[in-house]
This record gives C-alpha cells, sequence and structure tokens, in this order.
C-alpha cells in the first residue's frame, strides 16, 4: 500500500514537472527574448472632422497609416474576425483546434489547404517578417503568447488592422482605404469591407485595379459564406453581391500642401496631427482662388495666397499657399502664406488706431494732405495728387500717404513698429532699429499670416491671439521652435482699445472709397465687412484683407519672384479674390457688427475741423470719441479780424483806429495747408495784409521752411547748383523775406520759390513773414 502511495506521488510530480516546465520554459524564454512592438507609423495629418489633409510614407518608404479605434465600425471588425480568426476571443494566442484541423486537411490533400494561424500570430509574423519554416512558425505561436500576455484582445486586432499587406507598400486597413477607395475605413461598404478581407491572403494576385473581376469573385465567395453565418441581413449581402468594386491604387491625400509642410516641421516627431483646417472650405477655397488665379496670368500675375480664418477663435479652415502646387514653373511650392513681403498702405489701420488711442485724432480730425518733407523723406499719394483737408477716416479710407506718414511721426516709428512686434511681425521684430517712416508705406517686410492675425484683433475689440493651426485638445506642450500656442479663450494682447477697434471698423467697412473693384464682375456682390487693400512699390504686391464677426480672410497676389505687373494693385487684383470668398463662405449669414463699447462715445463736431463747435459752427456732424482722450478744444476754424472799411488791410490791437473799421470772419487756416493753397492758385479767402503803418510783430505761425530741413548735410553736385528756398505761411500773411547768415536773399510771395548760391559751408537759413515772425534753420553744404 505504501509503495502504492509513494508510487502515485512520483506520478502526480512528473506530470507537475511535465505541465510546469513549459511553462517555465516559456517564462525563461520571455525574459531573455522579450516582445519588442516598435511600429513606426507615416505621418498623418487630419482636418477638424477627422477627414485626411495629408499622409506621408514611413523612413521604410511604406503607406502604414495608423488605423484608430473609430476607425473600425462593427461591421469591419465583424467581417475580418469571421475571415481571420472567428474564435480570437477565445484563444490564447494560439488555436490548437485550429492546428489539428489544418494538419489533418493537409496531410490528407497532400498540400497546404488551410492555415492554422491566428490574428496573434498573423501580427507576430508581421512584426518579424521572416521566411515560413516549421522554425519560424514555432518562433510566431511564442510571440503570439507573448502578445496575449501583453497587450488586450483589443490592441491585438488594432495592430493587426495596422500591419496587414495590401501589396506594393500598402500596408494596413487605414491605408489600404485610403488609397484604393479614397474612403476612410468607417466608410467603406460591406462589399468593399469584403473585398480588403480577402486581398491579404493574396496580394501578388488580387490587386486591385487590375484583377478587379477576380476580387469580385473572390469577394461574393465569402460573402455567400457570411450569409450562411447569418452574420448580416440578407439585404444587406444582396447589396453587397450586386455592387460593382471601383477599386485602383489613387495617389496619397494631399489637400493645403504648404498648411501640411508647415505643421510637419512645427511637429517633426508627431505621427497624427490634428488641425482646425476644414477640408470643405478648403477645396471650396483652393476652386475659386484657382479658377480667379486664371485670369490673372494674362496680365502676367502668376502667383496668390489666401488665409481664412474664423474670427473668435482665430483657428485658422483654410490654408492656401499657392493656387497651384505643382505649377514649377512659377515656383507654384512655394508657400505665399509665409512669404515676407511689403504690405504697401496695409498696415495703416494700426497707426490710425494708436491715434486714436493717444488722442491724436478722431475719424472726423481734418487732416492736411498736402507736400511733406520730413528731414529729406518727402512721400507722395499713390496717384501723386493732393487732396488739401480731408478726414482722418477718408484719408484712411483713400489710402493717402502724406497724412500716414505726417500721423507716424507724431504717433512715433518706436511705439508703431513696438506694437507691431507684439502682434508676432517676426521680421519687423528683427529690424526694428532699422526701420523709419517709410515703414507705413511698405517700407518693411510682413506675412500673410501675421496681417491675418492683426486685423482678427481689430475684429475682437483691439486683442491679439496668434492664429491656431491644431485643435486645442490636441496641442502638444511645444512647437519645435520652443514657442507654445495661446489659448482661443483668453482675451490675449491689447493692441487697441476696444474703442480705437470699433472707430477703425467704423471706417473700413464703408462702401464710399476708392479700393472697391469697380471692373470686376463680382464689384455687385459687395460683401458685408470692413477690410483694407495695399500695393507695394513697384506693383509687386497686392493685398486685402477682411473681417466680420464670422471670418478674417487675407488675400495677397503677386508673383513669387519678385516680378512686378502693370494692372498689379489691392483694389482690382487682391479684393475681388476676397469678395469672391466671403460671398461664397457667409452670403446669406445674418451680420451684426459689435456694439460701441463702454469707452466710446459720441458727438457733434464742426465738418471743417472735427473738433467740437465753437458758437459760429454750422451743418455739424457726428462724430464719435473717446472721453477723456480725444481731442477736446473747441473749434477754431475761422478768426475774428479787424479790416479797414474798403477791406484793403487789416489792424491789430496796436494799430486799431478807433472808428472806420469793421469786423469779419477769416478761415483759420494752417500753415502747411494755406501754402499748398497758395501754390496750387486755389481760391480761398485770405486775410487783407497787415497795416503797413504798424510795426508791431504779431502773435501766430511762424513760416515753416519747407525745401530745406534743420541739421541736414546737403550735397550739391556742382559750385553753380543752388538751393531752393520755399515754405508754408499763415493765412494772414502776403509776403515773406529770406535772409542767409544773417544777409538778405530776397523777397516773395507766400509760396513762391526762391534760389540760394551757397558760398560758405555751414549756413543760417531765416525767413520772416511780413508780420514779423521769423523762423531759423542751420545747414552744412558739401559741393
Amino acid at each position: 500500500m505504501q509503495d502504492e502511495h509513494k508510487k502515485s506521488k512520483r506520478t502526480w510530480r512528473r506530470a507537475l514537472v511535465v505541465l510546469l516546465a513549459p511553462v517555465l520554459l516559456f517564462l525563461l524564454l520571455h525574459m531573455v527574448f522579450p516582445l519588442q512592438v516598435d511600429v513606426v507609423y507615416a505621418p498623418v495629418i487630419y482636418d477638424r472632422n477627422g477627414v485626411v489633409l495629408h499622409t506621408y510614407m514611413t523612413p521604410d518608404q511604406q503607406w502604414r497609416i495608423k488605423t484608430r479605434p473609430d476607425d473600425v465600425t462593427a461591421r469591419l471588425k465583424q467581417t475580418i474576425l469571421f475571415k481571420e480568426d472567428r474564435y480570437f476571443y477565445y484563444h490564447f494566442g494560439v488555436n490548437p483546434a485550429a492546428m489539428v484541423r489544418a494538419a489533418f486537411n493537409n496531410i490528407r490533400k497532400g498540400r497546404r489547404t488551410s492555415g492554422a494561424s491566428t490574428i496573434s500570430m498573423q501580427v507576430a509574423r508581421m512584426l518579424d517578417r521572416k521566411p515560413r519554416t516549421y522554425f519560424n512558425k514555432v518562433k510566431e505561436m511564442f510571440r503570439a503568447v507573448q502578445l496575449e500576455l501583453q497587450f488586450s484582445k483589443d490592441e491585438i486586432l488594432q495592430l493587426y488592422l495596422n500591419l496587414v499587406p495590401y501589396g506594393s507598400n500598402i500596408q494596413g486597413v487605414k491605408a489600404a482605404s485610403l488609397l484604393y477607395f479614397e474612403k476612410s475605413p468607417d466608410q467603406l461598404s460591406l462589399a468593399e469591407i469584403t473585398a480588403l478581407s480577402i486581398i491579404p491572403n493574396r496580394p501578388n494576385s488580387l490587386v486591385p485595379g487590375r484583377s478587379n473581376a477576380l476580387i469580385v469573385q473572390e469577394r461574393n465567395k465569402w460573402l455567400q459564406r457570411i450569409r450562411t453565418a447569418a452574420l448580416f441581413s440578407d439585404e444587406l449581402i444582396n447589396d453587397a453581391l450586386e455592387e460593382p468594386l471601383t477599386a485602383f491604387r489613387r495617389p496619397a491625400p494631399a489637400i493645403a500642401p504648404q498648411f501640411c509642410c508647415r505643421l510637419r516641421r512645427m511637429f517633426p516627431s508627431v505621427d497624427e496631427i490634428h488641425t482646425t483646417l476644414d477640408a470643405v472650405v478648403q477645396m471650396k477655397a483652393e476652386e475659386i482662388t484657382r479658377s480667379y488665379c486664371d485670369h490673372l496670368k494674362l496680365q502676367g500675375i502668376h502667383n496668390a495666397a489666401v488665409l481664412i480664418s474664423d474670427t473668435r477663435t482665430r483657428q485658422v479652415i483654410a490654408y492656401i499657399g499657392s493656387p497651384d502646387f505643382h505649377d514649377t514653373a512659377h515656383h507654384g511650392q512655394v508657400d505665399g502664406v509665409r512669404g515676407l513681403r511689403s504690405p504697401g498702405s496695409a498696415l495703416k489701420p494700426l497707426l490710425y488706431g494708436l491715434a486714436f488711442d493717444l488722442g491724436h485724432l478722431t475719424p472726423a480730425t481734418i487732416l492736411a494732405d498736402v507736400p511733406l518733407n520730413i528731414k529729406g523723406y518727402a512721400p507722395e499719394n499713390y496717384d501723386l495728387g493732393y487732396r488739401g483737408a480731408v478726414t482722418a477716416g477718408d484719408a484712411l479710407r483713400q489710402s493717402l500717404n502724406i497724412p500716414a506718414v505726417k500721423m507716424l511721426n507724431v504717433v512715433g516709428v518706436p511705439l508703431f513698429s513696438g506694437r507691431l512686434a507684439e502682434a508676432g511681425f517676426s521680421s519687423i521684430k528683427k529690424n526694428r532699429k532699422q526701420l523709419g517712416l517709410s515703414m507705413i508705406l511698405g517700407g518693411c517686410e510682413v506675412r500673410l499670416d501675421e496681417m491675418t492675425a492683426m486685423y482678427a484683433a481689430f475684429a475682437n475689440q483691439g486683442y491679439y491671439l496668434p492664429l491656431q493651426f491644431v485643435l486645442p485638445e490636441s496641442l502638444p506642450s511645444s512647437r519645435k521652435d520652443g514657442s507654445r500656442y495661446g489659448d482661443p479663450d483668453t482675451a490675449g494682447i491689447p493692441l487697441l482699445t476696444p474703442g480705437a477697434s470699433y472707430m477703425l471698423t467704423g471706417i473700413l467697412r464703408e462702401l464710399h472709397r476708392p479700393d472697391l473693384p469697380h471692373l470686376h464682375r463680382q464689384a455687385a456682390g459687395i460683401p458685408r465687412i470692413a477690410w483694407k487693400t495695399g500695393t507695394s512699390y513697384g506693383r509687386r504686391d497686392a493685398w486685402s484683407i477682411g473681417y466680420n464677426r464670422h471670418y478674417t480672410i487675407g488675400v495677397w497676389a503677386g508673383n513669387f519672384n519678385g516680378m512686378g505687373a502693370a494692372t498689379l494693385n489691392g483694389a482690382e487684383t487682391a479684393t475681388p479674390l476676397l469678395f469672391l470668398l466671403f460671398n461664397a463662405l457667409d452670403r446669406n449669414a445674418v451680420q451684426e457688427w459689435e456694439p460701441a463699447p463702454g469707452n466710446v462715445s459720441f458727438r457733434m463736431v464742426c465738418p471743417k475741423t472735427g473738433s467740437p463747435p465753437a458758437a459760429e459752427c454750422e451743418d455739424l456732424i457726428a462724430d464719435c470719441y473717446i472721453p477723456g482722450v480725444s481731442p477736446a478744444s473747441l473749434c477754431v476754424h475761422s478768426r475774428e479780424v479787424w479790416i479797414s472799411a474798403a477791406g484793403d488791410f487789416s489792424y491789430c490791437t496796436s494799430c486799431l483806429p478807433q472808428t472806420g473799421y469793421r469786423t469779419r470772419m477769416y478761415p483759420n487756416i494752417a500753415p502747411d495747408l494755406a501754402g499748398w493753397l497758395e501754390s496750387s492758385h486755389a481760391d480761398y479767402e485770405k486775410i487783407p495784409p497787415h497795416n503797413p503803418e504798424c510795426s508791431r510783430i504779431l502773435d501766430g505761425h511762424a513760416p515753416v521752411i519747407t525745401s530745406l530741413q534743420n541739421g541736414m548735410t546737403y550735397l550739391l553736385p556742382d559750385p553753380a547748383a543752388k538751393l531752393l528756398l520755399t515754405c508754408n505761411v499763415a493765412n494772414d500773411v502776403h509776403e515773406v523775406f529770406w535772409y542767409a547768415n544773417d544777409r538778405f536773399v530776397g523777397k516773395g510771395r507766400a509760396g513762391e520759390t526762391l534760389s540760394l548760391l551757397p558760398d560758405t559751408h555751414e549756413i543760417k537759413i531765416s525767413c520772416t513773414d511780413d508780420k514779423g515772425r521769423n523762423t531759423d534753420i542751420h545747414i552744412k553744404v558739401k559741393k
């Protein structure tokens, strides 16, 4: 009895050893040869709705696109499992019953007729592709069990769907779906799913586009088996049997190529980038831009760029770097959105907004559009003409250069360029010390994305936020360049106050302006937007940027090689495309502008100065202003003058007779405007000359020397060259007297030009008007 008990114990020990030995061996091998799952996927860029915009090959030149769980429908999952591994959720990586069945069938028929590879074993084989031998089969089984220990069943199935081969260099269900059917996997029909499920077994003979008839034949066999298994309804299977197969190898998705290249550079190590772009809007904008640019080619204009953003969130929803990416003859692969170009007049709104905030202007303030010379810099208007007295609003709407340069001189280049640097203008931030007054006319370089972000700030009460390219929930912590994205729900950087932004929008949404395109067929369909144009020197760049509460759109047109075109300008080249895009996106929307903010109020002002009215002001107009900031001095557009009974001369308090005089109101015109009126022989009311018997020096504006600048050095080409002497004077001046180093040079009427032959290196130039008011400047001369 004792012997039998010992024998039984030995038997149990041997059985336990037999059972534990493989387990221990497996665990030992598992530690020595750990499973390595390091799958490199093709980088994919998605739009905001999950549509694939662009995909790139892996380093090993494979189209291996990661299939996400939400790409896998229940129908796809059921079909794959039915076809490949019906007991997938019940085995531990190896299916012994399937192995026995396969061995029996292969021995009975003398050839390999069926396999026993589970999905786990297939994944193991795809992770380490080796020739099919018995040793490698055992190795696959070992790796399959490792997979089962390391991953869940759904994760293993996901690996299978990502790695399954579909011929050529296509791997994974998603890549096959996109490249053969131009769909994502969740959009596939049952017929398409079944076709994809059979191709991996014979990828060399079942090639979509080349052997579709054979694929349909094999597909239908499996559909009948699915019917027998009652996996889906008869109606669904009947529809699948009748469905034609239109699969063929298509190019990889390549929507918005410049945008996607930009995102790849920003996030080089990210496999999936979920962007803010809307593929539907992108393709619509591309079609409009391409069609519009076709007629520009006849004018020698071959390139354009468009950026469309959501005004509130600053999310970019369309991005067109060029109208034709494949136009190599005209550098179509250049990204025009990021290209540095001259902005022309497109920066002027920010300048006027700053002037509103600093209390220099309101929209109705009168400015002088007359010849200007600031330290030798003499800007001209686009049409080389002058308007005289204009409101600030009209000066901006008409994009007049001289008032803008004058206002930049008042505001200051450092403040203006500093505000642009805060708004993300990289080139201006880098070159701030080299910039001068010419920057307001395009003497600097900007990018379309920078300009669009700035105009979006005007639409958001003056608060700047950087444009958003990727969805907030998928933002990485930082970009390749180290900078972080802003939160679209934060207020942002205040470029302007809400009041100044409100004034700007009121000016820029007016339609009575010269930059409204009259010659284009779309001029009749003007969208309700605020916009501004710009044209660079030499007609190289045409800009038009507009906004409403829904969208902010920036348009640039020109040639990437820098060649100008005779017909290129912001109004007739870029604005029609801007209007086309707004009308396509927002034509029927109910448009409402932001209400006036709390720091803005309204008042009646005199139309001749834009100032609060005095008693004599008539025909008042409404103007908006910022209380406590905007100019508040009463209007002085006219002044009371004592004149003789005949009106041939005027009096001052020192020479006013007791009788024989009368009073009359005369225009109180600034010297620069009076000088222009005089030189242009304009008809205006001039104050009579002062009483010649009076010797008093009168108060008022002294002459302003305009032809020479104090402290400047002038290089004369030869010894006989002369200096020109011109000045602006007040309305009551009829004659001026010129002196060089206190020696009399000559006299002339107001607005008349005299000449001086310099005889010394350093010269003091003096100009005295007939009221005794004097101005001195000092210059140097080199010959």
